[in-house]
């Protein structure tokens, strides 16, 4: 706010240039006064003395907030991925496993098996702007994915099921996004939202999810964002014949998120995350708590090519603990289950063109669970 002042006194000067108005424009758009910001950017490509780099930004900054102005937004993203997993099934790499209290040997075809998919993934964003002094805009979120597994012999789910199932699944949400103290407070935005889900396997039923929640986000400064969200989803597990006790699944699953993201410096951005669950369901063996931090560190960077635009490389680390509600008599009696997971991770993001990329990731998974079952 004080730049803009500063730069708004210069635009007084008859012999002030047509940048002046490219950074006021830049200002208002980081201020979210994006009216005021196409103003200043038509006003500056008007100017014929705005030549060469300062043209082309300011121009892609005028499509930018031009969109942005629309009543109805519409953006989103496609995806497609090959994976390589050496245990999709995330099955015990223990050779003996506890069955009724005994120790009995994994079977062969029960052991971990490497498998490779291709996934075609989608996320479409809308949001329509209500056009009221706080801001307030009615978002929709959808994702849909498919995933293809390329050992899947059969159709159908199996009684023993010895490899992973092709899935298709999506998720849809909509709520209302607002800012409840605009004057006051404006980098706080909260958004109560619905949620449905529905997951299906070889093309059969498997899981169907109903609920809501509310986000809150908070831009304290320009180089700090905080995230809080909170959701309750009622879940039902279609009755199958890989799992006739399915119905005991059955219940709600409760999730807080916090998240906070930090620019350390130009470039370089630290993001910290926590998430709780708790899950009800139909059976204490079933009910789980679980305890989640993750951290990732970012770094934006040149392009390896002369010409190309700028790379993103990412590391992560998280650790999870999940203990569940009781003891289950076909595992272990008297001893409930208890995951310590772990996971680290890298990718790399790399610019094919303006709206393509190519990213490449892998990670590790590794889950110390305290009965060979789940190791």
């Amino acid at each position: 706010e004080g730049g803009i002042a500063a730069l708004e006194r210069q635009l007084q000067d008859p012999a002030s240039g047509p940048e002046v108005r490219v950074d006021l424009a830049v200002l208002y758009y980081r201020l979210g006064s994006y009216a005021m910001a196409e103003t200043l950017a038509r006003e500056a490509l008007a100017d014929q003395r705005l030549q060469g780099r300062n043209r082309e930004f300011t121009q892609k900054l005028l499509d930018d907030v031009t969109r942005r102005n629309q009543r109805n937004q519409f953006s989103g993203s496609v995806i497609l991925g090959l994976r390589h997993q050496s245990n999709p099934l995330y099955r015990t790499d223990e050779s003996s496993v506890y069955a009724s209290g005994a120790l009995v040997p994994v079977l062969a075809d029960q052991m971990p098996q490497s498998d490779k998919d291709a996934s075609l993934g989608v996320r479409l964003r809308h949001v329509y702007d209500l056009e009221l002094q706080n801001s307030a805009a009615i978002v929709s979120n959808l994702s849909a994915f498919t995933v293809k597994y390329r050992s899947t012999a059969s159709s159908q789910l199996q009684a023993t099921p010895t490899r992973a199932y092709d899935l298709v699944g999506y998720e849809f949400d909509t709520g209302l996004e607002f800012k409840p103290v605009p004057d006051g407070f404006n980098g706080l935005t909260l958004r109560p939202y619905v949620k449905v889900a529905d997951l299906r396997a070889q093309k059969e039923a498997y899981l169907g999810a109903a609920g809501g929640g509310v986000d809150a986000v908070l831009r304290a400064d320009e180089f700090t964002l905080y995230e809080v969200g909170f959701d309750a989803q009622r879940r039902n597990f279609a009755n199958r014949i890989d799992n006739p006790s399915a119905g005991l699944l059955d219940g709600t699953l409760y999730t807080v998120r916090a998240r906070v993201g930090r620019e350390i410096t130009t470039g370089q951005a630290l993001t910290g995350d926590y998430v709780y669950r708790r899950n009800s369901s139909g059976s204490s063996i079933h009910d789980f708590n679980s305890h989640e931090l993750r951290g990732s560190y970012a770094i934006t960077y040149a392009s390896l090519f002369s010409s190309g635009l700028p790379w993103t490389t990412t590391a992560w680390a998280g650790a999870t603990r999940r203990t569940y509600g009781a003891a289950d008599p076909d595992v272990l009696t008297g001893t409930a289950r208890t995951d310590r997971e772990w996971r680290v991770g890298l990718s790399q993001i790399v610019p094919l063109a303006q709206a393509w990329a190519l990213v490449l990731s892998v990670e590790n998974i590794r889950n110390n669970a305290n009965l060979p079952n789940y190791k």
